[in-house]
């Protein structure tokens, strides 16, 4: 694992529709790996990798582009902020975190969520985001001048690194970012009788828009979901290195394409509800076969994040491996229907 790129992404500004600078990272390094860049106008972006098959398949590799954050609903009088929560964003996990708001002006403003409690008091009850603020030592009159209705806000957590763990804010995504890249770079000198197109889906996280728009411009016949598996439940732990999603309530995956990277991978089966970019890249075109899989993540969806770097490099491992087994005509098997092209 690149530890210094994974920091770089990991540090960068990726909240839904402002992910950005994440995607010219990902540009610049596909670019250098692969043949074509493909975009969608909400913002994805994915290498393709062409095959010389002028009848090949194509497999999807993606990974959500975005991050979880807020959004600025009021700028009060007092200078506090007022906010809305972009996702499903637990609200006692918000209190006293760091943030950064983009503003118009395409600058960054840190500040941080408070509520009309004190920290050392026993209680701090949220009922609902209005009970919260955030506050970024401004007045009323430099706050209504900076910053506006409709701004971004993203966890301001940094990267840190010790031994085999790595944590930040938005690990998740931005480790699966990393396992993309990381592919290409592995595969790169490879010849293979399919398209190949690895790259990462804006506005995932936030209710999975792009996985519509992207897959209808990279148009797969297949496709590998990049997702994070929540520890949160103790049905998986760090170290448990590759990780395959069997059922969630948006997806049944292809069962051939499932028994098939299992078998040969020996990863390890995860049963959730929790859907993901497959749940909705397997209904778009005519329906793409796909599956789910990733690494474990502490703390999923909040602002310290945390995995271990031999859960990466397993993840790269495996798929690398998988694609030396994959062929065209072995990916127009994993549909679940007659074929009727």
């Amino acid at each position: 694992m690149d530890k210094e790129r994974l920091k770089l992404l990991c540090n960068s500004f990726g909240v839904s529709s402002g992910e950005q600078p994440v995607a010219r990272i990902l540009k610049d390094g596909y670019g250098a790996l692969c043949d074509e860049l493909k975009y969608d106008r909400l913002g994805s972006v994915f290498g393709i990798k062409k095959s010389k098959n002028p009848k090949a398949a194509t497999l999807m590799v993606a990974s959500p582009l975005d991050e979880v954050g807020l959004m600025v609903s009021e700028v009060k009088k007092d200078g506090t902020l007022a906010f809305i929560p972009l996702e499903g964003v637990a609200l006692n996990s918000l209190l006293h975190q760091r943030v950064r708001i983009l503003t118009r002006e395409d600058t960054y403003i840190d500040g941080v969520v408070g509520m009309d409690k004190k920290a050392l008091e026993d209680s701090c009850e949220i009922k609902g985001a209005d009970d919260l603020f955030i506050t970024c030592g401004l007045s009323g009159e430099e706050a209504k001048e900076q910053i506006h209705p409709g701004d971004l806000v993203g966890y301001a957590s940094p990267y840190a690194e010790q031994g085999g763990t790595v944590m930040a804010k938005a690990l998740f995504p931005r480790v699966l970012n990393e396992v993309t890249l990381e592919l290409l770079e592995r595969v790169k000198d490879a010849e293979f009788d399919f398209h190949l197109a690895v790259g990462g889906v804006a506005q995932s996280v936030i209710g999975y828009r792009g996985t519509k728009t992207a897959t209808y411009v990279v148009r797969p016949d297949a496709a590998i979901a990049l997702t994070a598996f929540d520890t949160a439940k103790r049905k998986i732990q760090l170290g448990d290195q590759v990780i395959l999603g069997y059922y969630d309530r948006q997806m049944l995956p292809s069962q051939a394409f499932l028994k098939d990277f299992s078998a040969q991978s020996g990863a390890k089966p995860y049963f959730g509800l929790m859907g993901n970019d497959g749940s909705f890249i397997h209904k778009t075109l005519k329906g793409t076969p796909a599956i789910s899989m990733g690494i474990a993540v502490d703390h999923l969806g909040s602002a310290n994040e945390i995995c271990k770097a031999s859960d990466v490099d397993a993840l790269v491992d495996a798929l690398a491996a998988y694609l030396q087994t994959l062929g065209s005509g072995k990916i127009a098997e994993f549909g679940m229907g007659d074929r009727n092209d």
